[in-house]
């Protein structure tokens, strides 16, 4: 049940357009109750299923987050333990450079940053091999093989395929292949992402292609130290009904960052520090004159958080996190500023 407070400080050019300061508060509920029977076979072979129903305290989507989903997880999975897996479904791939810790959490204010709702340019978002890990809508299901060749050695190929939402009535597909080498201690993230959507009609030759790669390394001194360092770089390049380049909508983004966690001897309590840089920019070069002649727009988006973590009965979680978020625009249209942002969250969290 997470409680949020967020104060969004706007650059004072904004005034005139009557963006000024905001202060935003908001609380969140959610529960998720997980079902997953298994059938274990003979040898080692196995079939699962899993669904997750989800309930919200409030039954409209948020105005930043826009998230009101009621199932989080759906799949169905066969293969043999410790050797393969194939799944078929709605499910998350592997994490790879999107791992932020304890904050910057997803559906949250705070991993929105300094975003002014009336304002038309939203910060932009981190980027971590992320353009097809998480669970797709509009007809998308999602396809996945898991291979563990070694006990610290394993690869997972996802793609999904279905109609999907880049263009209009459109044919996607996908294919996200990844790979992690874990000795416990430490652990070594690596993958690339390709997708391409496609309009139904033949004719339409509208096209919206992303790929990008990332790579994560993570180290664990359990109980008392945990971190990670990550980067990511993803593409996108869009064409309209003619075949032609929309310079002003393809675009390049880039996320690194890292994260720190601690206990001080006494696990039920941690500590948690990140910091991660977004960057995007679209290909349009600016030839009109002034300030901005002859650059692309850019945006670029720096957040920082500390956070405190206590958990009760090794099931009850209590969490605060404090973030700075500081988002700078350079655009042809819009201008040149920076807004800022500073964001409060309580979280409570009961597992079972």
């Amino acid at each position: 049940m997470p409680r949020v407070c967020t104060l969004g400080y706007a650059d004072p050019s904004l005034a005139g357009a009557n963006t000024n300061h905001l202060n935003r508060w908001a609380t969140q509920t959610r529960g998720v109750l997980r079902v997953t029977p298994t059938y274990n076979a003979k040898n080692g072979w196995f079939a699962q299923a899993n669904a997750e129903f989800v309930v919200h305290g409030d039954s409209t989507p948020d105005a930043i987050t826009c998230v009101l989903g009621t199932t989080d997880d759906l799949w169905v999975r066969v293969g043999k333990w410790n050797l393969f897996d194939v799944t078929i479904g709605r499910f998350q791939g592997w994490e790879i450079a999107n791992h932020y810790g304890m904050g910057l959490d997803q559906n949250t204010l705070e991993r929105s940053g300094a975003y002014f709702p009336n304002l038309a340019i939203k910060p932009t978002d981190g980027y971590g091999l992320s353009y097809f890990w998480d669970r797709q809508d509009y007809l998308l299901g999602g396809y996945a093989a898991h291979v563990y060749p070694t006990k610290y050695l394993r690869f997972e190929a996802l793609g999904h395929l279905g109609a999907g939402n880049n263009t209009s009535n459109p044919n996607q597909f996908d294919i996200r292949p990844a790979a992690i080498f874990d000795v416990g201690y430490l652990k070594l993230k690596a993958g690339l992402e390709y997708g391409k959507a496609i309009p139904q009609d033949s004719a339409n030759k509208v096209r919206d292609s992303r790929n990008g790669y990332g790579f994560a390394a993570q180290f664990v001194l359990n109980p008392y130290v945990e971190g990670g360092l990550s980067f990511a770089r993803g593409f996108e390049d869009v064409l309209d009904d003619k075949g032609l380049p929309q310079l002003a909508k393809s675009n390049t983004v880039q996320t690194f960052g890292g994260f720190l966690n601690a206990s001080p001897g006494y696990e039920p309590l941690v500590f948690g520090f990140g910091a991660f840089q977004n960057h995007r920019e679209n290909l349009l070069t600016d030839k009109r004159p002034g300030a901005h002649y002859d650059k692309v727009d850019t945006n670029d988006q720096f957040q920082i958080f500390g956070a405190v973590q206590y958990t009760l009965w090794q099931q009850l979680y209590f969490k605060f996190v404090l973030s700075h978020a500081s988002n700078h625009i350079e655009d042809a249209m819009k201008g040149i500023y920076t807004n800022s942002s500073i964001s409060g969250r309580f979280r409570v969290m009961l597992l079972f």
